[in-house]
């Protein structure tokens, strides 16, 4: 069924069909491995810097939840406070005791220790906030037990850590 045609230009184009049936050198095959590589390496930088930023950035940010669910108790209920004993009088327990009858919520009351439980002496008495929100409280607080230094860090857990130091007395008012 076919027929014979003469022959023209169109059959004499070369048989190799173009650049994209050419046989791949070892540099292409190199050089398409790391613009793979350089893409991926991208794409999960990327991905792990967003990450980064989302986990850093809340929207709940001042947010605390009460373990409590009715309105008055959630705006009357004091923050946890932990009181550690960093001195060398194991006064813990006392100043616990103070705070627990000025109506403060003490939670624990502990020696301070490191991570292999060796204790941990310090010289100054100190009370620790995770936030300014406590500020407040910690202010009080601090003044019921001799005005230490209040001051914002992530070292604690407790919302409120009073650390008691070596200089630590308990006030005799």
């Amino acid at each position: 069924m076919a027929k014979k045609f003469p022959i023209d230009e169109f059959d004499s184009a070369t048989v190799h069909g173009g650049r994209h049936r050419a046989r791949r050198t070892a540099k292409d095959r190199v050089l398409e491995w790391i613009r793979i590589f350089v893409a991926a390496a991208l794409v999960a930088g990327g991905g792990y810097g967003s990450l980064k930023f989302i986990e850093n950035s809340s929207v709940f940010d001042g947010y605390l939840p009460s373990s409590n669910s009715s309105p008055e108790a959630s705006i009357s209920a004091k923050p946890a406070v932990q009181v550690l004993d960093g001195g060398d009088k194991n006064l813990a327990g006392d100043a616990a005791k103070l705070l627990q009858a000025a109506g403060f919520n003490v939670t624990e009351t502990a020696t301070l220790v490191d991570a292999n439980k060796n204790r941990i002496k310090i010289k100054t008495t100190v009370v620790t906030i995770t936030d300014d929100l406590f500020r407040a409280d910690a202010e009080q607080i601090a003044a019921k037990i001799g005005n230490p230094e209040v001051v914002v860090s992530p070292e604690f857990a407790g919302p409120i850590t009073v650390v008691l130091g070596s200089n630590y007395k308990i006030p005799t008012n």
